[in-house]
């Protein structure tokens, strides 16, 4: 399968796989489900010299703690979350976002942590290169940007694709990581730094421990779409996670959380979107405005065979629908567009 040769761990805690990244810096990686990493090696884009498995370390099952979060160790896998009747009752938008990954087979190998922790991607960059383009790109080390030729050299246009963490930032969860300076708490947003060549703001030796989702507000009401050519099955052209908190009246939203994946180097927020509906009486009129605001701050990049008009004529069409159904739907519940 591989053409190099790496070394290969299997720790029995998270704490001895921090050991073993640090002893094995640079060239160590965390291998759980491995749906991100194995295919980027088969295609040389990543050549490990120890491939540290979490594979002998359990998962704790999903549970509320003490101040009404939930906490989801990172190592559960996605099927289990799409599939756990507690995480439909209590995060339905997690539970749906979980049933877009990959198909069955993805789903039962690909980790929470795992979807988060995904590299950036290319058709350029994702493909080997002993055949038509040989020189590398700037994320592997070279001069040029085949995609996007007037690129720096300090400037990677890869595209981050996970189905999760949009639904994640909309639910302004949290994650928790382990690593050598020891355990910290950040915004699943702040984990992203908007770079391709880097897009993860984590140390090396810093490893997701779980996910924290805080309480749901009263009136929250959630919407979700995942736009691909083959559902599922394929990586998206562009994810959409919205979560509008409905007044008491059942027609105002009083404030929004408006996500996006695919679409650039990291997941991104909407927030003139958000100030559009935040306050205003859900309507045509408003949510046209809101949709409107979230077209003039996307600015996407082409991907994957889509050009930016694609992209943009299908969240025009896509994010009013799940503002719509989130605002007709009912407390607590998602409505896919």
């Amino acid at each position: 399968m591989f053409d190099f040769d790496f070394d290969h761990e299997q720790p029995g805690t998270l704490a001895e796989a921090v050991t073993l990244l640090e002893r094995s810096a640079p060239g160590g990686r965390i291998i759980a489900g491995g749906t991100d990493l194995l295919p980027n090696m088969r295609v040389d884009v990543l050549r490990p010299t120890t491939l540290i498995s979490l594979s002998r370390i359990e998962p704790e099952s999903p549970r509320r703690d003490a101040a009404g979060a939930i906490r989801i160790d990172a190592l559960t896998r996605l099927a289990a979350i799409a599939e756990s009747p507690f995480i439909g009752e209590e995060l339905p938008l997690l539970a749906e976002s979980a049933r877009a990954v990959g198909g069955n087979q993805i789903r039962h190998m690909g980790t929470l942590g795992g979807n988060l922790c995904q590299d950036t991607r290319c058709l350029y960059l994702n493909q080997r290169h002993d055949y038509q383009f040989v020189a590398p790109c700037h994320k592997r080390g070279g001069t040029i940007c085949y995609p996007f030729p007037q690129n720096k050299p300090d400037t990677c246009w890869s595209v981050y694709m996970s189905d999760v963490a949009p639904a994640l930032i909309a639910l302004d969860a949290e994650v928790e990581t382990v690593g050598g300076k020891g355990a910290r708490r950040l915004s699943v947003e702040a984990l992203f730094t908007g770079s391709g060549l880097t897009p993860l703001g984590i140390d090396r030796d810093e490893i997701i421990s779980a996910v924290v989702v805080p309480p749901q507000p009263g009136g929250a009401r959630f919407g979700y779409h995942k736009s691909a050519r083959r559902g599922g099955l394929e990586f998206a052209m562009a994810v959409i996670a919205a979560r509008l908190r409905i007044a008491e009246d059942g027609k105002s939203c009083m404030n929004a959380r408006i996500a996006m994946g695919a679409v650039r180097e990291r997941p991104l927020r909407m927030p003139a979107a958000e100030r559009m509906l935040s306050g205003a009486v859900l309507n045509e009129a408003s949510i046209g405005a809101a949709v409107a605001a979230a077209l003039d701050e996307l600015k996407p990049l082409p991907h994957h065979g889509y050009i930016k008009s694609d992209i943009v004529d299908n969240v025009r069409v896509y994010l009013r629908r799940v503002l719509e159904r989130a605002a007709g739907g009912k407390n607590g519940q998602v409505g896919s567009a």
